[in-house]
């Protein structure tokens, strides 16, 4: 098991490159797709634009889009440069149906996909209309459009007690595009229109699927289920949100008026959220081991020691310790934390008798490597800090057992101190 918490949402890009031009001083042209490779219409198509960039054009060669299905995709306009306009016709018919645009610049080339969604001609769609008593959510700030806020909510008839999901919950989890806050004392979600947006432009007034958006449940047995919104539209008045949106042939009508209010979840240059200082409680974890080789590709032996809560590991302590040495069979020593490398501030400085801090990747909210504690609570994290700085001494006792200290500091602007002291068997 790594310490791979969350998972990541990748973003494709095709880029296309020329040979290498004969004389090295002449500078490479480039196409490089900036918008996504691929493009998704519902069923009554439209305008839409695929945007591109072009270095070091050359004299005398112009930007041309090929159209993959004529019948659908009726016109690809490339006259005004970086963007290719494009006109999808709307579908009468009972299929999806899917076409491409391919944007070349003399050799170079990329492919965009477009997929278009059918009109039903099935019965009539089943209708279900929920009053909802709870809106749950976040602001995330600008972190999908500069200057454009992210928001997230859930709308749920009695689908949380406490905080946690309940058995027989149904959820309509909603991932909006708007205005930025006017006040970030009391962020609402901005009055408007929202329509569901395929293409991810994350315009203003829109609802994004971004892996987060749908119409989710929760079975007799506390399993998570999801179906994805087929298309949806939002109206925000106040307190009073109206929710239509057609999920597997039926259209869920959600009506919630009442207060809420929204976490502010605008990823800091910190990771910790402790609020002080805290001794790590392992008492209901076991604890385990193991030697990954190479792991970082830096020449030293990377050791991980875990303690994972006995109810799951989404349901109470969960610790990681992530550290360098020179051998494949001893792993007790005290090790110091290694900091970060000069050359990269990114990265660890990797070196024996070293312990990883914990950090972010890429500065995702979500993704987290190295030296981590983390308390969840019903599946949630309700606590999470790097093991940041400090020190971790493990012992071997002789008669089987171990015992580790830790005396480590988190990253907030006002450190907090981490300390365990834990003497027992490993797995």
């Amino acid at each position: 098991m790594r310490n791979l918490l969350f998972g990541l949402m990748a973003l494709l890009m095709f880029v296309a490159t020329s040979c290498e031009p004969s004389n090295n001083d002449t500078p490479k042209t480039q196409l490089e797709l900036t918008s996504e490779n691929k493009l998704r219409a519902d069923r009554n198509g439209g305008e839409f634009e695929i945007h591109y960039s072009l270095l070091n054009p050359v004299e005398g060669t112009a930007v041309e889009a090929t159209v993959i299905n004529s019948a659908m995709i009726t016109r690809a306009d490339t006259s005004v440069a970086g963007v290719v306009a494009i006109t999808i016709s709307e579908n009468s018919t009972d299929a999806i149906r899917e076409g491409a645009v391919i944007v070349s610049y003399g050799a170079l080339s990329f492919t965009v996909k477009v997929e278009q969604d059918y009109a039903a001609v099935d019965a009539p769609l089943e209708r279900v209309e929920i009053v909802a008593n709870q809106l749950v959510g976040n602001y995330y700030g600008d972190n999908l459009r500069e200057g454009v806020g992210h928001y997230w909510i859930i709308l749920t008839k009695d689908g949380f007690v406490d905080g946690a999901a309940v058995t027989g919950g149904e959820y309509f989890r909603l991932d909006l595009i708007a205005p930025m806050p006017q006040d970030m004392n009391d962020i609402r979600i901005p009055d408007g229109d929202y329509t569901f947006d395929y293409t991810l432009r994350y315009d203003e007034y829109t609802i994004v699927d971004i892996g987060n958006t749908d119409y989710s449940w929760v079975d007799e047995n506390m399993e998570g289920w999801a179906l994805p919104l087929d298309d949806a539209k939002l109206s925000v008045r106040g307190n009073r949100f109206e929710l239509e949106a057609l999920v597997d042939n039926t259209i869920y009508s959600v009506v919630f008026e009442n207060d809420y209010s929204l976490s502010l979840s605008v990823i800091t240059d910190y990771v910790s959220n402790l609020k002080k200082d805290t001794a790590i409680d392992v008492s209901n974890c076991y604890a385990a081991f193991n030697c990954y080789g190479d792991y970082w590709s830096c020449g030293y032996e990377n050791w991980c020691i875990e303690f994972v809560c006995n109810d799951g590991m989404k349901y109470g302590t969960y610790l990681v310790i992530d550290f360098l040495n020179n051998s494949t069979t001893d792993f007790t020593g005290t090790y110091v934390a290694s900091g970060f490398s000069e050359e990269d501030p990114t990265k660890p400085d990797f070196r024996p008798g070293v312990f990883v801090p914990g950090f972010r990747v890429a500065d995702d909210a979500d993704l987290l490597l190295g030296s981590l504690f983390m308390v969840y609570k019903d599946g949630l994290c309700v606590s999470q800090a790097p093991l940041y700085e400090g020190s971790v001494t493990i012992t071997a006792n002789g008669d089987g057992t171990y015992t580790i200290v830790v005396d480590a500091l988190d990253d907030a602007p006002k450190q907090n101190r981490i300390t365990l002291n834990w003497t027992g068997n490993f797995l």
